[in-house]
């Protein structure tokens, strides 16, 4: 089979445990990329985070972020872009405050949190690292609730943290009733909130379409719940070692693992 798209999902895939891309994967989507094979990074992440983290490949990638909300092609043209209402996004304040537990929610540069207090203040350092480290632009909000509407941009994505599971499931139970929204995960402390329909597998779909490629032409590579639309979809669904049971026994192959260079070992395989 001529592959003609892989995408890569980034943290605990593409990226180490230490947040980086390591020289061996970085030489395989090189090689591949000349090869004239279309690179997608396809990421829960907010866009901006993705971007910086693409400028180390040495050539621009396409960019699936915030779970298949926005799509954009290796010139920064916007493909898709899936903006959440900002009714939906009171109304998951209100169920994050229902139960005290932390939320931010994002546009393709900005993450808007709620203003820090004793009761988000072990988030407040959190708050700091991510904004460094992520290069993104982190604004806190006073008043979510009424100053949300004020906000001149467009949200694609929400996401609730808490690290009591049994909270997070409570929580993900009660927004299983929205019907109007994709419900999904990438860490065992988080619920990720997006438009229904929105999932990295869509976003393939929307990409195949665009550029004349089948779904049969894709490999992809995940390691996560919100991975699991793009694996299924992708004529070669790749999970790498460390991914989730879920996935896995969903996956056509099962590659090494992210600290094992599991990215080049499918491009190597299966494309050079």
């Amino acid at each position: 089979m001529g592959y003609k798209l892989i995408a890569v999902d980034m943290d605990d895939t593409l990226l180490t445990h230490d947040k980086k891309i390591s020289e061996e994967n970085i030489k395989a989507l090189r090689l591949a990329h000349e090869k004239g094979i279309r690179i997608v990074i396809s990421t829960g992440r907010i866009y901006a985070s993705a971007y910086s983290y693409s400028e180390v490949l040495g050539f621009k990638p396409f960019i699936i972020a915030s779970n298949g909300a926005i799509i954009r092609d290796p010139d920064n043209r916007k493909l898709y872009e899936s903006v959440m209402d900002m009714n939906e996004i009171v109304q998951l304040i209100r169920i994050s405050e229902r139960y005290n537990t932390y939320y931010h929610f994002y546009s393709d540069t900005t993450v808007y949190t709620p203003e820090v207090s004793n009761k988000y203040e072990k988030y407040a350092e959190w708050n700091k690292l991510f904004s460094s480290f992520l290069k993104v632009d982190v604004k806190e909000i006073e008043n979510p609730l009424v100053n949300v509407y004020k906000l001149n941009t467009s949200i694609v994505k929400y996401v609730i943290f808490n690290d009591d599971n049994n909270l997070i499931k409570i929580i993900r139970d009660d927004l299983g009733v929205k019907s109007n929204l994709n419900i999904t995960s990438s860490y065992f402390n988080n619920i990720e909130i997006i438009n229904k329909g929105v999932n990295k597998g869509n976003a393939l779909k929307i990409l195949g379409d665009y550029y004349n490629i089948d779904r049969s032409e894709m490999i992809a590579v995940g390691d996560s719940e919100n991975d699991l639309e793009m694996v299924r979809y992708a004529g070669l669904g790749v999970a790498v070692d460390n991914a989730i049971d879920l996935l896995k026994s969903n996956a056509d192959f099962i590659t090494k693992s992210n600290m094992d260079n599991g990215v080049a070992h499918v491009i190597e395989k299966y494309i050079l």
